[in-house]
């Protein structure tokens, strides 16, 4: 873990890790606003699986969907920027907020690997890649540095 609290500029790297993550998780986050602007360009882009014009069992997917891009733009959006933030000011709660976005980071692309994975396997594959590991070595990262923050 020594590695993890070697300063590399104004951070350590286990620091530096969790802020790349949290970048990468502001991209499914964009994403998941676009798909809100225009569905079906969000589906043709490959952001989104499912049209809301497809049989019945694609259309409850597509709002299912649709529903958690909603809450991905009420909650963790704006835990992401919290994170983000505090973490960039060496505040505790940046800390706390990062290891919360980052437990998203690390939960969501799980969860549609075990709903998706016989239909969309190469999607999981990359969700699994920019989000999930990220996440998780990010997390590592900030709890080996966690007396780096402040704590008011």
């Amino acid at each position: 873990m020594n590695i993890l609290k070697k300063s590399i500029g104004r951070f350590p790297l286990g620091v530096w890790i969790a802020i790349i993550a949290l970048i990468s998780l502001f991209l499914a986050w964009f994403m998941q606003a676009y798909s809100l602007l225009n569905w079906d360009i969000a589906v043709d882009i490959g952001f989104q699986n499912e049209r809301f014009t497809g049989d019945a069992v694609e259309r409850a997917w597509a709002h299912e969907s649709w529903s958690v891009a909603v809450a991905d733009m009420l909650w963790a959006m704006p835990l992401g920027i919290v994170a983000f933030i505090g973490i960039l000011r060496k505040r505790f709660f940046g800390f706390a907020a990062g290891l919360m976005e980052l437990s998203i980071g690390v939960y969501f692309p799980l969860v549609f690997a075990f709903q998706r994975w016989t239909t969309y396997p190469e999607t999981v594959i990359i969700a699994i890649v920019l989000w999930t590991i990220p996440s998780l070595l990010g997390i590592i990262g900030l709890w080996a540095n966690r007396e780096y923050f402040e704590k008011y």
